[in-house]
């Protein structure tokens, strides 16, 4: 379709000039496309209509038959496929390999490096032109004494990112001179592509400079000869001079109009006469130029149309036009009568033939031959009832109504559960299932349209009547999920979630929709992959009390059951974007579709907010990035390091622009403090880029942590420099306006000081420890600051005056924001928490949590309705703080009961009926794992419960703890049996002997104790290890004790000696778990250093693991568990009995839960654990929220 041999045109089929026309034109193309001394880039302008795609075509045959065409790319706005501008480059590097054997190995070779190069998904079109393109044709730099090829590329403007069109002229233009390759492109005069030519080098040809009598007799020559091909008699005189030349006049240098002419006098069949007459004759009435002459030619088309039809029988090919007309994506007729359910669809839209293009082959599709007839039809002035009376304008709004309605009706009608026919087996959540390209085929271009559009037309709507009122709830209440395993299918997902925010109904059906789009977020990753996937794990995690839940009760019915720890309602938090890394930095884009984050990976992350996926991943810091910062405009980011760098990089190719060096002798704290003036000219931080013209780059330091001064990049010499202070910078910021930056220093003052005059205007005094953040409001009146004292501070930056102390926040404020209207405040803190405060009362209106670890950075979405946070836990959140309900009750969630702090152990018994969970918060619980209540809350350690474990038989519970003692409680009683003491510092492992008659023990003391249960004696006290011992356990004889340490070693104890049997070495990390196999004749061990190893007891040999689940020779099966160097081991004698779908594991990244028939995707809400246990079908998730979560793979509602 992007071929200039396949595409669309306004003439009828895609033809080029006709002979005898266009000749100047040609001749100069031609003369510049044999020229190995001209321009290698030529720009051709002209505005719609007047027939630069018709040239274009003719000068790709010109070319092709010289054997110098390189390729063609023409867009237009009637398909995705042909306005998709990052298809360009990979359809040029298609047609340039396929003319030439040299260059298509250059570009298999390309993709077969790195497959993704090809998709039009592709973010870097730099580094896609430079493999595809660039590289390959510098293959044949070499040859002589032949033509460069040309590539063809038309109309531009209709591309639908301009942007990517800007971009992709700048490397054409920057390249072009290195490589044998000339660009030819037509376009309207469009300012983003005429900025992006610039002053370059290039030949511009604008097409509506030709005299007009030039175009003119071009214009006659094409209507004679057209003309002379309808009329019956060749002897005849027709069409009359005076006729001729009356549309000649009419059609002025606008080849559109001739061709609409010549296609409506020839659908007249044998009244092609009187046609032509009375469109002249209609055409005469025209007392206004362009707009009035062709709108003439329209209301006469469309006269013709009516013709002795009744309004009624008007009103289904109205309806067709409008659907014609307003679709985002044309159809074909197959597809429009399907949608429309007009048997007659065809018939009607025959008698607008001359102005809807309606090709005769299936799967072509219908749409206007040029964009002058919807501007037309859609205009109440120019197609106003009283030229037309039975055709009145089409309204957009009525327009989109209609096919919002027909849309609903046709998926209500033909949408199901598995509509593709899946085998059975297939429909089950596996792990590496993804959905087959194939089926997409299956599925029909009007249900396609339909499930991909209707939201969008549904948003145009002003009024809803019952009809599509109804058609919505039948929709949302019975085909929500059979329209997301649809739009999975179709690789559409990401408009599911956009669809589901736009839409604005009534309460009831409002509260499902949000449902549905936080299930979507929520499960994205898994229901993308895999579409059945929405009725698999996604159902498993949604809250409690979701609509969702109870719409679609029998599909609930059908998956595995979280027994405990599920959510109530939905939180604030819309997206939990597991990034890897401590974030240091966040950042919104200006319209609010993208997050930018810099971490401690050295990484710049740019995220998509719909979904929550990366969509790039910027790599050249070279260490930790500290700040980040969108330009307004959203096409560059600002990204501030510890490496002494500033980066400027482009959004869309996503290579540097500019890096900026620190001075030499500067010292660079890197604080998150990095932030744009308004107009985008200069950014403050540590380090500020200035870029006042394009003669100076200044770069703004902190020195000998108390100075600030302005360095000149290129001399190297100071220009300005801000000490009048005591203290050491340690935030700053600009005012929007750029004429202020405020900054905070460690002496606990806030200071504003003046760009222009270089003096301090004001210092603000009040807070009792350092100024950690700081930022304006949008109208410069108001600073806000965030403090170490725990306070938030709204000053006047007029008066200098307090106006607002804002307390809460139960540890440092780390990072403050305005948003955009200045009504509210955000603040992160090392609290782990973040706070919306509102300015004019001073009262916290959310408080946001959900992150395990300190927030480090925040920012409001531009229109308030979100915030962005980054936190050391490493991942990025989005919160709707609006939007906190419960969607039965409206109220907020209540807080979970449980542990009320980092969850660190959780252990099953061996019958699998409870779970015991020991916390920071001091206490240990033990869980009914039936019904997921808490049966007992063991209080009486002083400091965190580090690890626990049940008595084989269930009668008793052993824990360790931070308080340096191990104690033993009675599970019936709650009792504390036994408070063994004699460790000298922390407990960090515990564990029984099979028998139950002994507990071993292991402590940051560096010894390994084995205790007495009934006498609370120790028995031995095990000495070797030089450093921690971070895991102990016994072999199930209970004859030896293995040990795992610091030291980075596996040490064998026999128990009745107390003397070490084996001292194992190959860790490089601390070994943080071990066990014993079931007879004792091997040893695993995980460890830090992301290995798990299985040690021969008499030989001391180890081999790794590899495989995330092995089964050693005598039975017991050993998973590698996430993280990635720890593991679970299961004995045959102490599984439940067995059954296919018993034996339950995690994935090695934590994001799944596998077991034999099915497996359960974990979002990335519930991903966040820090302990686990398994006991067949079901698994115990532990987290730093104090949250447990108890999961079976094979219970039912």
């Amino acid at each position: 379709m992007t071929s200039y041999k396949t595409r669309q045109s306004s003439y009828g089929d895609p033809t080029g000039c006709m002979q005898g026309t266009r000749v100047n034109v040609l001749e100069e193309l031609d003369t510049w496309a044999s020229n190995p001394n001209s321009s290698k880039v030529y720009w051709m302008v002209g505005m719609a209509g007047i027939g630069k795609s018709t040239i274009a075509h003719t000068f790709c045959e010109i070319l092709e038959a010289k054997n110098i065409l390189g390729g063609s790319f023409f867009a237009s706005r009637a398909s995705q496929k042909t306005r998709n501008a990052r298809l360009i480059i990979p359809v040029i590097a298609y047609a340039l390999a396929k003319a030439s054997p040299r260059i298509k190995v250059e570009v298999v070779k390309a993709i077969e490096d790195d497959p993704t190069l090809a998709e039009p998904a592709y973010i870097n079109i730099n580094e896609q032109f430079k493999r595809l393109i660039y590289n390959p044709l510098r293959t044949t730099a070499g040859d002589v004494d032949k033509l460069y090829k040309v590539v063809v590329i038309d109309a531009v403007d209709e591309c639908d990112n301009l942007e990517v069109v800007a971009s992709f002229i700048k490397l054409v233009l920057e390249w072009a001179s290195k490589i044998p390759l000339k660009i030819f492109l037509a376009s309207r005069d469009e300012y983003r592509i005429r900025n992006a030519f610039g002053s370059r080098d290039s030949l511009r040809f604008y097409l509506h400079e030709i005299e007009k009598d030039v175009v003119e007799n071009d214009i006659r020559k094409y209507l004679e000869t057209s003309l002379a091909c309808i009329k019956d008699d060749n002897s005849e005189e027709w069409p009359l001079t005076s006729e001729l030349s009356g549309l000649v006049e009419r059609s002025g240098t606008l080849f559109i109009y001739a061709a609409t002419a010549v296609r409506y006098i020839t659908n007249g069949g044998e009244d092609y006469k009187s046609r032509l007459s009375a469109m002249v004759i209609h055409g005469q009435k025209s007392i206004n130029k362009f707009e009035t002459d062709i709108d003439s030619l329209y209301v006469h088309v469309l006269e013709k149309a009516c013709e002795d039809k009744e309004s009624h029988e008007v009103a289904p090919m109205r309806d067709l036009l409008s659907i014609t007309i307003f679709l985002r994506s044309p159809l074909p007729m197959e597809a429009i009568t399907s949608l429309s359910l007009e048997r007659n669809a065809r018939s009607y839209l025959l008698r607008l033939s001359s102005v809807i293009h309606i090709p005769n082959q299936p799967g072509a599709v219908v749409a206007p031959f040029h964009a002058s007839f919807p501007d037309f039809i859609t205009n109440s002035d120019r197609c106003s009832s009283k030229c037309c009376p039975l055709f009145r304008s089409l309204v957009a709004s009525e327009s989109h109504q209609l096919i919002a309605l027909k849309c609903l009706m046709l998926m209500n009608r033909s949408l199901k559960y598995n509509i593709c026919e899946i085998p059975k087996e297939l429909t089950v959540s596996r792990r590496e299932r993804a959905n087959s390209p194939e089926n997409v085929g299956k599925i029909s271009e009007a249900l396609k349209y339909s499930c991909i559009y209707w939201a969008d037309h549904l948003a145009e709507v002003k009024v809803f009547d019952a009809i599509l009122f109804g058609s919505l709830r039948v929709f949302l209440q019975e085909h929500l999920l059979h329209w997301i395993e649809c739009l999975s299918t179709l690789n559409e997902l990401q408009t599911g979630v956009k669809s589901l925010g736009g839409i604005v109904t009534c309460d009831d059906l409002q509260l499902l929709v949000h449902d549905a789009r936080r299930c979507l977020q929520m499960n994205f990753e898994a229901v993308q992959k895999h579409c059945m996937d929405i009725y698999e794990s996604a159902l498993v995690w949604i809250p409690k009390n979701s609509l969702i839940r109870k719409t679609y009760t029998a599909d609930v019915s059908r998956v595995p059951k979280v027994i405990h720890g599920l959510f109530d309602s939905w939180g604030p938090a819309e997206l939990n974007m597991q990034n890897g890394s401590v974030v240091q930095s966040v950042a919104f884009s200006q319209d609010g579709s993208r997050v930018i984050s810099g971490s401690d990976d050295k990484m710049v992350r740019i995220w998509n907010v719909t979904t929550g996926g990366v969509e790039a991943e910027l790599k050249g810091h070279t260490d930790s990035v500290r700040s980040v910062a969108f330009s307004q405009d959203g096409s560059r980011i600002f990204s501030g390091s510890h490496d002494n760098m500033v980066r400027i990089w482009n959004v869309i190719t996503g290579e540097v622009e500019e890096g900026r060096k620190g001075h030499r002798n500067s010292a660079i704290f890197g604080y998150r403090s990095l932030a744009f003036s308004q107009d985008g000219s200069r950014v403050v931080s540590e380090f500020i880029l200035d870029k006042m013209d394009n003669k100076r780059v200044h770069i703004w330091h902190v020195l000998d942590k108390k100075r600030v001064q302005i360095w000149n990049v290129a001399t190297e010499e100071v220009e300005a420099e801000l000490n009048r202070h005591t203290g050491r910078v340690v935030s700053v910021a600009f005012s929007q306006d750029g004429s202020r930056i405020v900054y905070g220093l460690d002496d606990k003052t806030v200071r504003i000081w003046n760009v222009m005059t270089g003096k301090v205007e004001a210092e603000l005094k009040g807070h009792t420890d350092w100024g950690l953040c700081v930022a304006f409001s949008q109208d410069g009146s108001q600073v806000v600051s965030g403090s170490r004292d725990k306070t938030v501070r709204i000053w006047n930056v007029t008066t200098g005056k307090v106006e607002a102390k804002l307390q809460g926040h139960t540890r440092s404020v780390n990072c403050v924001a305005f948003s955009q209207d200045s009504s509210r405040v955000a603040s992160a803190s090392y609290d782990n928490t973040v706070r919306i405060w509102n300015v004019t009362t001073g009262k916290v209106e959310a408080e946001l949590k959900g992150h395990a670890d300190l927030v480090t950075s925040v920012a409001f979405s531009p229109d308030g309705s979100q915030v962005v946070s980054g936190s050391e836990d490493q991942t990025v959140r989005i919160w709707n703080f609006r939007r906190n309900w419960n969607v039965t009750t409206g109220k907020v969630e209540a807080e979970l009961k449980g542990h009320t702090d980092w969850v660190m152990s959780v252990t099953f018994s061996q019958d699998g009926s409870r779970v015991v969970s020991g916390s920071n918060d001091n206490t240990v619980r033990i869980w009914n794992v039936a019904t997921g209540e808490v049966e007992a809350e063991l209080k009486g350690h002083t400091n965190r419960v580090n690890s626990v474990a049940f008595s084989p038989e269930g009668s008793r519970i052993v824990s360790g703890s931070f308080d340096k003692t191990v104690r033993i409680w009675n599970v019936t009683s709650g009792k504390v049996e036994a408070a063994l003491k004699g460790h000298t510092d922390w407990v960090v492992s515990v564990a029984f002997s099979q028998d139950g008659s002994r507990v071993v023990s292991g402590s940051f003391d560096s010894t390994v104790r084995i205790w007495n249960v009934t006498t609370g004696e120790v028995q031995a006290k095990l000495k070797g290890h030089t450093s921690y011992v971070m895991s102990v356990a016994f072999s199930q004889d209970g004859s030896r004790v293995v040990s795992g340490s610091a030291d980075k070693t596996v040490r064998i104890w026999n128990v009745t000696t107390g003397e070490v049997e084996a001292e194992l070495k190959g860790h490089t990390g601390w070994v943080t778990s071990v066990a014993f196999s079931q007879d004792g004749s091997q040893v695993v061990s995980g460890s830090d250093d992301q290995t798990v190893r299985i040690w021969n007891v008499t030989t001391g040999h180890s081999q790794l693991m590899f495989a995330s689940q092995i089964t050693l020779p005598d039975g017991s099966r050993v998973n590698k568990t996430f993280p990635s160097g720890d593991f679970c081991i299961f004995y045959p004698s102490q599984q439940p009995t067995p059954s296919l779908n018993s034996y339950t594991q995690l994935s090695e990244n934590g994001d799944w839960i596998m077991a034999n028939l099915r497996d359960c995707y974990i979002p990335s809400e519930y991903r966040n654990f820090h302990c686990s246990s398994i006991w067949g079908s079901r698994i115990c998730l532990g987290y730093p929220s104090g949250r447990v979560v108890i999961f079976d793979i094979n219970a039912a509602p």
